[in-house]
């Protein structure tokens, strides 16, 4: 047993009787990992303009990791998240879902046991592998997550039962929906690893902004120092339209912020 695992398998035991033995060990990369502060998840909540601020802002750090609605678009108008990452990734059966069916073989998703192993707050962030025809999460799951308390999903992928989803609340962002089930179609290949959704690196603990322009990333290295500029430009924000709305002449609203960060 690698030292990696041997650190897993001593984190796991804390939710000794907890799990149903839904994702073998050796798929678990990480159980106990940093997350930003509840505070600092509370100040970027405040945030006027969420992902469109924040997106440029992380251009000034080099990171673009802005994913439009054009590929994950969220399943409710005005839907609204902050938090931290969780990761699965997902990816089609070896089999087809006939001979698993037939067989019994049909590999695991880690459903609850993934719900158990997060934390009220956290984001379920899914590399579903793009696949188009199954589903990475339904109606099930999703009761199970916004039980938890998540604060929303996103899936590189399909989903289903999206009426319930809309019914519990759940802010979800994805590729698109789909009646047919991922069990005996898709597996779990890792829970909390390096993952990428729609071009887009992702590691737990990264904060996860979603809003009704997209979804984008935080790197948790980064996330204090680009909420204090966040905050610093919306302030500066609010002056300058409150100036616009007031009649202020072009030279006045220049003078508060250059035109050419409008």
């Amino acid at each position: 047993m690698s030292d990696n695992t041997q650190t897993v398998a001593e984190q796991l035991k804390a939710f000794e009787g907890q799990l149903l033995g839904l994702i073998p060990v050796d798929r678990i990369r990480a159980v106990s990992f940093p997350r930003p502060a509840p505070d600092i998840i509370e100040r970027y909540k405040r945030l006027p303009d969420l992902t469109s601020s924040i997106a440029d802002i992380l251009d000034q750090f080099g990171v673009d990791s802005a994913i439009p609605t054009t590929l994950l678009a969220p399943l409710a108008p005005g839907q609204r998240m902050v938090g931290p990452a969780v990761t699965v990734k997902h990816g089609p059966a070896r089999f087809n879902a006939g001979y698993n069916v037939a067989n019994r073989t049909s590999p695991q998703l880690g459903a609850v046991d993934e719900v158990t192993l997060s934390r009220a707050g956290d984001v379920m962030v899914i590399d579903g592998s793009a696949v188009p025809t199954a589903s990475n999460i339904g109606g099930i799951m999703a009761t199970a997550v916004a039980a938890k308390g998540f604060a929303g999903v996103v899936v590189d992928g399909c989903v289903r039962d999206v009426e319930n989803m809309k019914r519990m609340g759940l802010p979800v962002w994805a590729r698109g929906a789909t009646p047919r089930t991922g069990k005996h179609r898709m597996e779990l290949v890792e829970f909390n690893g390096k993952v990428d959704v729609a071009g887009v690196q992702v590691l737990p603990g990264d904060l996860v902004l979603g809003d009704s322009d997209g979804v984008i990333i935080v790197p948790y290295d980064l996330c204090e120092e680009v909420l204090l500029r966040a905050e610093q430009v919306a302030e500066k924000e609010k002056v300058l339209l409150g100036a616009i709305e007031s009649g202020a002449s072009a030279k006045e609203s220049a003078s508060i912020i250059s035109p050419d960060k409008w």
